[in-house]
């Protein structure tokens, strides 16, 4: 009958609307806070992990630096084309002998992978990984020394080992085998940590004090210094056309600006094809007492 169907229609829609009232109209919004404390757990992990990660990368310079170490095949052996500062106390010359690069990854008992602290030493000697740092005998952990002895054993003979390996490995934790001369290089083995001057990497290609990469955010990048510049003095201190000068003046002008309480120390520097001189401002670290009292 007509009437029956037209009822029996209506009574359909009815129960569908009904169960259609039943369903959520937004799930998302009953678990909105659950989502947005998920969100922020997350941003936090990040902004934990990511200055770790961080430091398991190579530096990011202009040019990059495995690209940019002038590095020279001599014979068997690989050397340098030039001479170039690796740290504020090394100096590689063309004719000594590069025999390999790695970052240590025997862990200490405090978690760290610091030579430093592993050798319980001074700083000279755990540089120089000297066996038995200290007066008193105190030796580096068993699995430590036997993970060096087998860098010091390991000699790469070509430079595009030392480019691959440069291109993946933390640059702040990178160490340097190498020997001053050819001969007798088992008995004369230096072991060093590569480090850089507020980002600089400083090198001599036509025996002048140049710049040849600048690690990128770093103070030297953002004072506008730029591979190719040559350093003429530091802190008013010529550099005399020579890298341990350099070295020296750079440590000097450091330590009269923190003495003095300054915010920065000068630079002197000529870029590439121009005679006139320029000075870069390179920025200290903001103390915390005059953090306090001018940041607020």
């Amino acid at each position: 009958m007509p009437g029956d169907g037209n009822t029996a229609v209506r009574s359909t829609t009815r129960s569908e609307i009904a169960d259609y009232r039943q369903i959520d109209p937004c799930p998302f919004q009953r678990n909105l806070n659950t989502v947005l404390i998920r969100f922020l757990l997350s941003l936090i992990l990040l902004a934990i992990l990511a200055p770790l990660r961080a430091q398991d990368e190579p530096v990011h310079m202009r040019p990059e630096f495995p690209l940019i170490f002038p590095l020279a095949q001599n014979g068997n052996n690989v050397t340098v084309k030039f001479p170039v500062l690796i740290n504020p106390t090394t100096v590689l010359k063309p004719g000594m002998v590069l025999r390999v690069v790695y970052v240590l990854t025997s862990v200490n008992v405090d978690g760290s992978t610091d030579l430093v602290i592993a050798h319980k030493g001074n700083l000279e000697q755990s540089y120089a990984r000297d066996p038995s740092a200290g007066e008193e005998g105190t030796k580096l952990p068993p699995e430590v020394a036997h993970e060096i002895e087998g860098y010091r054993r390991t000699v790469w003979q070509v430079p595009h080992n030392f480019v691959l390996a440069m291109a993946q490995m933390p640059t702040d934790t990178m160490h340097l085998i190498y020997s001053p001369t050819e001969k007798n290089q088992n008995q004369n083995l230096h072991d060093e940590r590569f480090s850089f001057f507020d980002g600089l990497f400083v090198g001599m290609p036509n025996g002048k004090v140049t710049v040849l990469a600048v690690e990128k955010e770093s103070k030297a990048d953002k004072a506008g210094i730029k591979a190719g510049d040559e350093i003429v003095s530091v802190g008013g201190a010529s550099t005399q056309n020579d890298l341990a000068i350099f070295s020296a003046a750079y440590s000097a002008a450091k330590t009269t600006a923190k003495e003095n309480e300054v915010a920065s120390y000068p630079m002197t520097l000529r870029s590439e094809g121009k005679a006139e001189t320029w000075t870069a401002n390179i920025l200290l670290p903001t103390k915390i007492k005059n953090g306090l009292m001018n940041g607020f």
